[in-house]
């Protein structure tokens, strides 16, 4: 697999770290009229103290923010594969480091917007304390959270703009919309590219005619996975507040269908692409066998799923980056 293996271990080291943050901070995502509530219990008698209970609600936050880059990484790094110019400028030697550094890019962009227009103060304790009440029978004291109020009351009642939230909204929404631009973009060109090599390369293999269509359509799945469960939830649930527009217990939804996204993003390779569609079923069939029937196939299959990147990109320009 080349260098891409590096990206993959950085990926799923991230994504065990978020699991276990997701964990410990055991935070709840909510709106309530033009706010958005992220928030954890916390108790005297808690194993952790205020100060780090808050810290919890602010990494979890971030971490939410470093994984919008870390998608859009994949996206450049397939992109790369089928454009050998594009991978000459942007990613080649050193360069390829970028991947890596991206997240903690945005990790400081997130903290600083966080930081800048989400933190609580008497005005959102206020507005939000009957909701924590009546919902979670919970005090303000109980809590640590972090909420954009995106309209602050005037003097006579009236909603006026609440400027550091929109700020910090705005920039956070920068970055969301950057991840969706490398998703949406580089994924449609990634797949003319491949098409289009695909149409002028002559003597192409059937194995590797057919593994192509089979990546072509895993990809397209993977490009609308994203938009579905990750891209527009996410909009829809910070542009309702904005509007003032409660979205109430729909909110939880939103923000479990975000939480869902890891698992159901390596579901098109697996399932699709024939060779690894192989090697799962003969893992079972291996388990569940006494003799050796499947003994040979399942060599076969784990062979065939080993290779298969080399054998995919036999119409590319970059063999050696798989």
């Amino acid at each position: 697999m080349g260098s891409y293996k590096h990206l993959m271990i950085y990926t799923s080291v991230f994504e065990i770290y978020y699991a276990l943050l997701d964990a410990a901070a055991d935070v709840t995502v909510f709106s309530h009229g033009f706010a958005v509530v992220v928030f954890r219990e916390f108790s005297s008698k808690s194993w952790v103290s205020r100060p780090i209970s808050m810290i919890l609600v602010i990494a979890y936050c971030v971490t939410f923010g470093m994984s919008m880059a870390m998608l859009a990484s994949h996206f450049v790094y397939r992109y790369s594969v089928t454009d050998s110019k594009f991978n000459l400028r942007y990613l080649a030697g050193r360069k390829y480091i970028l991947l890596f550094l991206a997240p903690f890019f945005y990790a400081i962009w997130w903290t600083s917007a966080l930081l800048f227009g989400y933190l609580p103060n008497e005005e959102s304790d206020e507005y939000l304390k009957n909701r924590f009440l009546e919902t979670y029978d919970l005090r303000i004291d109980q809590i640590s959270y972090v909420s954009p109020k995106f309209y602050k009351y005037g003097t006579h009642g009236e909603l006026l703009f609440n400027v550091p939230a929109w700020v910090a909204v705005t920039n956070c929404l920068m970055m969301v919309t950057s991840s969706i631009f490398c998703a949406l973009y580089l994924g449609t060109k990634c797949y003319l590219n491949i098409t289009k090599q695909l149409t002028t390369v002559t003597g192409i293999s059937k194995f590797s005619a057919n593994l192509q269509k089979q990546l072509f359509t895993a990809l397209v799945i993977q490009t609308i996975i994203p938009v579905v469960i990750m891209y527009l939830p996410i909009l829809v649930f910070f542009l309702c507040p904005m509007i003032n527009v409660n979205l109430g217990y729909s909110s939880k939804l939103i923000s479990d269908m975000v939480a869902f996204y890891p698992v159901v993003d390596p579901l098109p390779n697996m399932f699709i692409i024939k060779s690894y569609r192989n090697a799962i079923l003969d893992i079972f069939r291996c388990g569940n066998s006494s003799g050796k029937i499947y003994t040979s196939k399942c060599t076969k299959s784990t062979q065939d799923s080993n290779n298969i990147n080399m054998n995919s990109m036999t119409t590319v320009h970059q063999p050696d980056r798989f």
